[in-house]
């Protein structure tokens, strides 16, 4: 919930002297043109939070199972009171916005997040800025956005990000084959049954009270509810558990059209975590009631402010991009948000993507985010049985993040064993490596707008399957009086044996050559492997 925020009492000053802020990269989002003038942005200005390093070490020691604090997560009333922002700096940000006679101020309960809605002509006055309209080939969606804005010196330092200004929204969208684009007969027929055969969930429902799993969806991306009864009837005969009614968060939850990626997330994420209370999150970035805002960092906003009595457990989120799309502030700010949320006992898992190793213009390989971040679970993508690892599905090493810790050992057994590893001239061998484990990836069929679509691929497909089975996991956990898993990471490569291994396949590079390929191990296609929940499931009710 928002409070509202009033600028009474705030002593007008001399500006101090403005600050050019840049980072603009528009990837395949495309300028059409100056923005409407009169159009309304939500500007959010989000405030520094202190003591970062000190959440960051908590989030290690509560998800590390060796550690003797393995589980104790925070409240998130205590991760507030360790992190709030300097009233100083909330200061600098209420006296710009009453300077420049804005109205309609809300604050966020813990006091991070400052917001207003403006007009483009204002927002330009404020931010010394130019808008213009973007568009982007896999999205109906208009983002407004400019190249570079400026902010008073106080300002500046008083803030991790402003926007909508400088990044663009990250979009992806699964894959639909059908006819010649397929990727093979023997990628088809994939079933809610068959994926619970596979991952060894069997007839397994939730039984825990206050568990709670959701995806998010964003850029218009909305499902309907008799979709999902229409695909429960279809898919889930022989599961005890009947179509659940999922709770709708946030502005982006309604349509004429249902889009297949909210759709395919909502259904699979329920076909494998099956009787566990379900959460849609949408947030469209302009609606009605809700101008042009960024709505990936609206999500983590709400995320944030939700108690821990209502918060889900987990998220999958099939949205992400190349690496550099998101200005380097904007991910710093996001990645502060996952550690909150891990801290606080909530898994965060994201589809690597779906463009392979990538390829940059230098011939360098483009690893993705947020999928890539050091405090989110990447999911990469599997086809067939046996299982192999499907070409189209992302993964490698980010440029901007270093390896951690808890993947060390097996990175580095990766590359000084795996055969056929690409030229380091493609990729930086010390970067965080990803994604950490995979799920099936192709030839699933989703029930939209009443219509069964057969044929959806991408990593989209992988990120709610896999979620569902931590939702499980999760569930046998709480049903036994103990923690959530919160952040997996640390537990999943201390568990490797638990995975179902990949060694076959791999994605592509390129100008049509290799990228990397599978091998035993974690591998940058396929992580640590697709999970096995029988296996899973006894290592989980071993931890404290």
């Amino acid at each position: 919930m928002l409070l509202p925020f009033l600028a009474l009492g705030v002593l007008a000053a001399a500006e101090q002297p403005r600050v050019s802020i840049g980072g603009y990269s528009p990837g395949q989002w495309t300028r059409t043109g100056r923005a409407d003038p009169s159009a309304k942005l939500e500007l959010l200005f989000m405030i520094k939070q202190t003591n970062v390093d000190k959440l960051e070490a908590i989030l290690e020691l509560v998800s590390d199972p060796r550690s003797p604090e393995y589980g104790n997560h925070l409240t998130n009333e205590e991760v507030h009171a360790l992190i709030a922002p300097k009233p100083e700096d909330i200061s600098a940000v209420q006296r710009f916005l009453a300077r420049y006679g804005v109205t309609g101020v809300s604050m966020t309960p813990n006091s991070d997040i400052v917001s207003a809605v403006v007009s483009v002509e204002k927002a330009e006055e404020m931010l010394g800025a130019e808008y213009h309209n973007h568009a982007h080939p896999s999205s109906e969606h208009v983002a407004m956005r400019t190249k570079t804005f400026t902010l008073p010196g106080d300002v500046a330092a008083a803030v991790d990000v402003v926007g909508p200004t400088t990044s663009l929204p990250s979009v992806t969208k699964p894959l639909v084959y059908t006819g010649n684009n397929r990727v093979g007969a023997d990628n088809l027929g994939v079933s809610a049954k068959k994926l619970r055969s596979l991952y060894s969930v069997g007839s397994t429902v939730g039984k825990a009270q206050g568990n709670r799993h959701a995806v998010t969806g964003f850029l218009k991306q909305h499902f309907h509810p008799v979709d999902l009864k229409m695909f429960w009837n279809l898919e889930m005969g022989g599961v005890d558990a009947k179509s659940p009614k999922v709770k709708q968060v946030g502005d982006g939850v309604t349509g004429a059209t249902a889009g297949v990626e909210a759709e395919l997330d909502i259904e699979y994420i329920n076909a494998l975590g099956a009787n566990i209370e379900s959460e849609f999150w949408g947030f469209s970035g302009a609606s009605p009631d809700n101008p042009q805002n960024e709505p990936f960092l609206k999500w983590l906003q709400v995320v944030s402010n939700t108690s821990d009595q209502e918060v889900p457990l987990i998220f999958s989120t099939s949205y992400g991009e190349g690496e550099t799309t998101t200005t380097l502030d904007t991910a710093q700010r996001t990645n502060t948000e996952f550690i909150k949320a891990g801290s606080r006992g909530i898994s965060l898992l994201f589809a690597s993507g779906d463009s392979g190793a990538g390829c940059s213009a230098e011939k360098k390989f483009i690893p993705n985010w947020p999928a890539g971040s050091p405090y989110v679970t990447g999911v990469g993508g599997t086809t067939g049985v046996p299982e192999r690892a499907v070409g189209l599905a992302s993964g490698g090493f980010c440029n901007r993040w270093g390896r951690q810790s808890w993947q060390a050992d097996a990175v580095s057994t990766y590359l000084s064993t795996a055969a056929n590893i690409p030229d380091q001239k493609f990729f930086n061998q010390s970067g965080r490596a990803f994604p950490d484990i995979a799920a099936q990836a192709t030839g699933f069929t989703v029930v939209a707008n009443m219509i069964p679509v057969p044929g959806v691929a991408g990593t989209s497909c992988a990120s709610p399957t896999a979620s569902g089975v931590f939702a499980l996991l999760n569930d046998l956990r709480l049903a036994a009086g103990k923690s959530s898993l919160g952040f997996l990471n640390p537990f999943i490569y201390q568990n490797m044996d638990k995975f179902n291994d990949i060694t076959e396949g791999g994605n592509s590079g390129c100008d049509g050559e290799e990228g990397f390929p599978a091998a035993k191990g974690w591998d940058p296609v396929t992580g640590v492997g697709t999970p096995n929940y029988e296996k899973l499931a006894q290592a989980v009710l071993a931890l404290p």
